[in-house]
C-alpha cells in the first residue's frame, strides 16, 4: 500500500449560472448514507459545495470553474468504471448541461505515495543519501528533490523525499480520516508527490485511467509502489 491519496480535477470555463444550478444537480445524492457536506463562499459568485461520501471514501468538490475528486483508499477501486468514481462522472455530465457551460479546458491528477521503511534504514538514508550525488552537509534532517518535465504534451511535476509524520498535515494525506492510512502515524519512509496536467477538452473515464497509468509508471521509477500496485 503505497498510493495514499488521489486527487483528480477537471477544469472548465467559469460557469456564470453555477450558483443557481448546482443545488438541483447534487440534490439526489443527499440520500446516500453518511453523506456530509459544506457550502463554501455562500451567497457569492464563488459559491461551491463539498460532498463527502464517508462510506465510499471520496469527496467531491464542485465550483464554478472546476470539479474535484479526492479519494483515500485502494487505488484499484478507482479503476472500476461503475465503482465509486461513477459519482464523479455523473456529476460532471450534469455540470456540462448547465445553461452557461461553455467548455472544458484541462484535467489533472495529483497522487501522493508513501512507502514506510524501518527507522534504521531511514537514518542511514539521511546519513548517506543514495539519491543525492552532492551533499556537503553530512547527515540530513530532511531532503527533497523536484523534477519537472513535459512529455508528449503532458506536464509532470514530481517531488520526492523522506517522509515523517508531519507530512500528514502538510500534504493532507488523511483528508477523510479513514483507517486506510493509519500506518502513517508515527511512520518513517520515503514519499512522492506527483502532479500531472494535460490540456483536454473531453475528459472521460478512459482518459482518467490513462493519467493514472502514467502516474503509476512514474512512481514505479522511484521505487514507490508495492509489487501488487505495479
Amino acid at each position: 500500500m503505497s498510493i495514499r491519496r488521489i486527487q483528480y480535477q477537471i477544469d472548465y470555463v467559469h460557469i456564470i449560472t453555477f450558483r443557481e444550478e448546482y443545488k438541483i444537480a447534487v440534490a439526489p445524492y443527499f440520500g446516500f448514507d453518511k453523506l456530509e457536506y459544506g457550502i463554501d463562499n455562500e451567497n457569492t459568485i464563488h459559491e461551491g459545495i463539498r460532498l463527502i461520501f464517508k462510506t465510499e471514501q471520496i469527496a467531491l468538490i464542485l465550483r464554478k470553474d472546476a470539479i474535484t475528486l479526492i479519494y483515500e483508499g485502494d487505488v484499484e477501486e478507482l479503476k472500476k468504471q461503475n465503482g465509486v468514481i461513477k459519482l464523479f462522472w455523473d456529476l460532471y455530465e450534469k455540470i456540462k448541461s448547465f445553461q452557461a457551460y461553455v467548455k472544458t479546458t484541462r484535467h489533472s491528477l495529483l497522487v501522493h505515495a508513501v512507502k514506510i521503511k524501518d527507522k534504521k534504514e531511514v537514518e542511514e538514508m539521511l546519513l548517506k543519501n543514495p539519491y543525492l550525488s552532492l551533499n556537503p552537509f553530512g547527515k540530513l534532517d530532511e531532503f527533497s528533490c523536484v523534477y519537472e518535465v513535459k512529455k508528449e504534451e503532458v506536464d509532470y511535476k514530481m517531488q520526492f523525499g523522506n517522509y515523517t509524520e508531519k507530512d500528514i498535515k502538510k500534504h493532507d494525506l488523511t483528508p477523510l480520516k479513514t483507517s486506510f492510512n493509519e500506518d502513517l502515524i508515527n511512520g518513517l519512509g520515503i514519499m512522492g508527490r506527483l502532479d500531472i496536467t494535460e490540456m483536454e477538452k473531453n475528459p472521460n473515464f478512459t482518459k482518467f485511467k490513462s493519467l493514472l497509468t502514467k502516474a503509476e509508471n512514474t512512481l514505479a521509477l522511484f521505487n514507490l509502489l508495492e509489487e501488487d500496485e505495479k
